[in-house]
């Protein structure tokens, strides 16, 4: 049954006299009747500069090509609640938003974004805020305080993928913010913006200097933490607690997770290498003239080579069921993903069991995004369905 306080926000919600976009929404540990969520405007458009790309700790390129998305619009955080009222059937949905630019818990973030435009905003834990000077593009990330230092500690991990791959450059930090150069490239994410031609091409750059940094990895700090399986499952039974009481079914989501719980478990772990831990089509930029870029790198750690190639073929196959690609580039990737693997030894068991668990991992996560709440029950129920037919 359903937590009674355990409902998601509409699409459009109303404060302080404004219809709001809801974009991210994120359940607030320990507090069952909250949501922290990020919002836009839902009508008009902040951003007048010209079309952004996405957030990243470095940004992307600043030019854009002529297909290029709408202009960004700058994002709030707050808080929602469903409230019930005496004598009323129905509760009502509250949205509370911090003021512009601010967080109670970033207090770094009224400063960073002066003349800059928030693009991101995880209320409590961080917002990337966008500087346009000209042509220069500059994203600072801002954290609670003190903050800082962890990221730039996995910044110097993530030096084992530096050569292979275009990484952030730092320009400034203090202890809640860092802020880096644009990273020239177009993102993986993003098809339409690449061209059919350059399609397989970008991915096989990308994954050939993927292969590179596992295979000559350097000296990574003795603090370098290691992402196993037992990580993992944590990661995904987090998840599923955490999306039990928002869905329908929820018994037998457990039941799937409890199975790819056992699947990693089964995993030899005689090999770890350098790996993004967190990576996402979205994370891998192309430039024909420059090579490959890897952005948002901070998580880097030692982990199995299946957990990244892993969440690499599960974005895929998620992005075509929520219509953001086609089959015949999913298929490209694929494909290329699965050469990569065998080439660097990675059994198609290990490489399966870690692709199941980004995907149902992607269905609890993106159950809390209004707009792609029906593709995450879709790819759940077919999940859960494929663990019947086992």
């Amino acid at each position: 049954m359903l937590h009674p306080a355990a409902s998601l926000p509409s699409r459009i919600l109303s404060a302080e006299g404004t219809r709001w976009s809801v974009e991210r929404v994120w359940p607030v540990p320990g507090e069952s009747e909250v949501l922290a969520v990020e919002v836009t405007t839902a009508d008009g458009v902040d951003d007048v500069d010209g079309a952004g790309p996405s957030p990243a700790e470095t940004g992307r390129s600043p030019a854009a090509p002529a297909d290029a998305p709408a202009p960004r619009r700058a994002r709030r955080a707050g808080h929602f609640r469903i409230q019930q009222h005496a004598g009323t059937a129905r509760p009502s949905e509250q949205l509370e938003l911090f003021p512009p630019n601010t967080d109670p818990q970033l207090p770094a973030l009224e400063r960073a974004a002066r003349d800059g435009l928030v693009i991101a905003h995880e209320p409590g834990l961080r917002a990337v805020v966008r500087h346009r000077d000209g042509t220069r593009e500059t994203y600072t990330v801002v954290l609670p305080d003190g903050g800082a230092a962890e990221l730039l500690a996995g910044m110097r991990r993530a030096q084992a993928f530096s050569g292979p791959f275009r990484l952030p450059h730092l320009i400034s930090q203090d202890d809640s913010t860092a802020t880096f150069q644009a990273l020239a490239g177009v993102s993986l994410h993003r098809p339409h913006r690449i061209g059919v031609e350059a399609w397989e091409t970008a991915w096989d750059q990308s994954l050939d200097a993927w292969s590179t940094a596992i295979q000559h990895p350097g000296e990574l700090p003795a603090s370098t933490p290691v992402h196993g399986a037992a990580t993992e499952i944590r990661r995904l039974q987090r998840w599923e607690a955490l999306t039990r009481p928002y869905i329908v079914g929820a018994e037998l989501f457990q039941a799937s997770v409890t199975a790819a719980c056992e699947a990693l478990a089964s995993v030899p772990e005689r090999r770890m290498v350098p790996a993004h831990r967190q990576l996402r089509d979205d994370d891998l930029l192309y430039s024909a003239e420059l090579g490959p870029g890897l952005v948002k790198v901070s998580s880097a750690g030692w982990a199995h080579p299946a957990l990244d190639l892993g969440g690499l073929r599960a974005g895929a196959k998620w992005n075509e069921l929520r219509g953001l690609w086609d089959a015949p580039r999913r298929a490209v990737v694929d494909r290329l993903i699965n050469d990569t693997a065998y080439r660097n030894g990675v059994p198609a068991h290990a490489l399966d069991a870690y692709e199941r668990a980004a995907l149902l991992r992607l269905s609890a996560q993106f159950t809390f995004s209004p707009s792609l709440a029906d593709a995450a029950e879709a790819l759940r129920a077919n999940l859960v369905q494929s663990e019947q037919r086992r």
